[in-house]
């Protein structure tokens, strides 16, 4: 067991003394720091966004919020219509997958598909099953009663 630390048992090391400040520093240091400060008359001179000082400030907020929206309506307009041939392309290439191997990958890749998603896909065909899923009518029905069921006018 380690024994108890007092901090009084230990004796404290002198410390150098520090210089003293020059006689009359802290009282002059406000002056000091505000004449290193930038003169408000200069400031207004200088800037030539001047004007925008004379506007109320929710006129100023208005400007703002028209330039800004005026920027992404400008850069919407000049970005202009994504080609033509880049969505068709993608289209046609995904539609030359053959149905059982998107549903083979999509059973087996990791993605989360939920029971949701495989009915509103057979749904759309109902056939796309018979390729691929070989079971008897046991087996289904065994699959289905062994389903948790909350609501009661399924059982």
């Amino acid at each position: 067991m380690k024994p108890s630390f007092k901090l009084d048992a230990h004796p404290r090391r002198p410390r150098p003394l520090l210089s003293e400040p020059p006689a009359g520093y802290f009282d002059q240091l406000p002056t000091r720091i505000m004449a290193r400060l930038p003169q408000a008359d200069a400031r207004e001179t200088s800037a030539d966004w001047g004007w925008l000082g004379l506007l109320s400030p929710a006129l100023r907020t208005g400007l703002a919020s028209v330039a800004v929206l005026g920027g992404f309506a400008a850069s919407f307009y000049l970005s202009g219509p994504p080609p033509a041939g880049q969505g068709a392309a993608t289209a046609a290439a995904l539609d030359a997958v053959p149905h059982t191997e998107l549903v083979g990958y999509l059973l087996t890749s990791g993605a989360r598909v939920e029971n949701a998603d495989l009915a509103a896909l057979t749904a759309a065909d109902p056939g796309i099953a018979n390729g691929f899923l070989q079971a008897s009518d046991e087996e289904l029905t065994e699959a289905l009663d062994g389903q948790p069921s909350e609501d009661l006018t399924y059982l």
